[in-house]
């Protein structure tokens, strides 16, 4: 028979019907009251020492208790406190959907970027009132994040920084970022870092071949060069950077990622390095400035091996024929320094920027004219 308990719990949140089972006997008794559907799902568990304490939505009819007392054992009906269970928002809709009018629900950012533990959100117009609720719910969905920022401009300059205006949570701008095994330290306000090309890092790593002489001219932080210099153990990259707190960035991310050794990081600008320290040693090229990458191709040529090598050329393109415009605008600017297309390994975008609007990469080889 089940038998009634006398003892009285402290109230936690509120009494409830409960089922007192051996802990061993837990998964069975759970599965049993589910099928009979005694369960109350709203309600956690509880453990004290080796007895569950199961909350239930009533106390068991006779037939029940005879069919628990036969499957279980001997179980033990009382009334308990117990906690609620935390409803898990799923979505920021479902987190802001008493807070926000419906138009504005339907407004919401489809995406935004994640670097370490920042969110960083780019509001339509129609949101701009409404960005700290917006913000807060961001927080509320993504328990891993400690700030939210919204985007305000575009990037810019010669350091590639974005301004950024800061809404919610911790007010810093600097944060840890993984991705693929390496640990970036980044600082949003300082230096240019986007989460977006993460899969554009992997797959120009996996393409650098054992002995490889990698130059990085507009290197960042270093996601393109430590990731190769980590994936390929036998290579040797240089990583350039004219914006100094990118620089110191660099450094400290080679030691995080204890690259020392094999990334070697250079200061100033990329036409006084190459033209200075390496000249006709490169394998390979990356050119990860789409807004100005045309006009350092004569500095990547001269980077190269005299017989030629790879150029990773990252530019900006528009309209259907965005592929086509990406590779001539390459092809113009390697025919002004003498050197010119052999091989077009391939086309593509790599990430959306506007309507009709991408940043694009040509991976080519490509050999001096003569």
């Amino acid at each position: 028979m089940l038998k009634p308990s006398t003892e009285t719990l402290p109230d936690k949140v509120r009494k409830s019907v409960s089922l007192q089972v051996p802990k061993r006997a837990g998964e069975n008794a759970l599965r049993l009251l589910s099928q009979m559907k005694l369960v109350d799902q709203k309600a956690r568990i509880r453990l004290e020492g080796e007895t569950l304490l199961l909350p239930l939505l009533r106390k068991p009819s006779s037939d029940e208790a005879t069919r628990i007392q036969t499957q279980i054992g001997p179980a033990l009906v009382s009334q308990d406190g117990f906690e609620p269970k935390t409803k898990t928002v799923q979505s920021l809709e479902e987190a802001l959907q008493d807070q926000l009018p419906p138009s504005m629900v339907a407004s919401l950012p489809a995406s935004f970027d994640i670097v370490g533990d920042i969110a960083v959100v780019e509001f339509p117009p129609e949101l701009s009132r409404h960005e700290r609720v917006v913000a807060e719910g961001i927080l509320k969905v993504h328990k891993n994040l400690k700030a939210v920022f919204a985007r305000a401009g575009p990037v810019s300059g010669v350091d590639r920084v974005r301004p950024l205006r800061h809404l919610v949570g911790d007010m810093r701008t600097t944060t840890v970022h993984r991705e693929f095994g390496c640990r970036y330290k980044v600082d949003l306000s300082k230096a240019y870092f986007s989460p977006r090309l993460s899969t554009e890092h992997q797959r120009v790593a996996e393409s650098v071949g054992p002995g490889e002489f990698v130059v990085d001219m507009f290197a960042g932080v270093g996601p393109f060069s430590i990731l190769i210099a980590k994936r390929r153990g036998d290579v040797v990259v240089h990583a350039l950077d004219s914006n100094p707190e990118a620089v110191r960035l660099l450094e400290e991310n080679v030691r995080l990622n204890n690259q020392e050794g094999k990334v070697t990081v250079w200061a100033g600008d990329a036409r006084a390095i190459v033209e200075r320290d390496l000249r006709g040693k490169a394998s390979r090229v990356i050119m990860n400035l789409p807004s100005a990458a045309k006009e350092f191709v004569d500095v990547a040529c001269k980077a190269l091996h005299t017989d030629g090598g790879v150029l990773h050329y990252y530019t900006f393109a528009d309209g259907l024929d965005y592929k086509e415009k990406a590779l001539g605008e390459l092809d113009r600017a390697l025919g002004s320094c003498s050197w010119k297309l052999r091989t077009k390994i391939g086309v593509r975008p790599v990430r959306g920027v506007g309507p009709m609007h991408w940043q694009v990469v040509v991976d080519a080889r490509v050999v001096p004219m003569g």
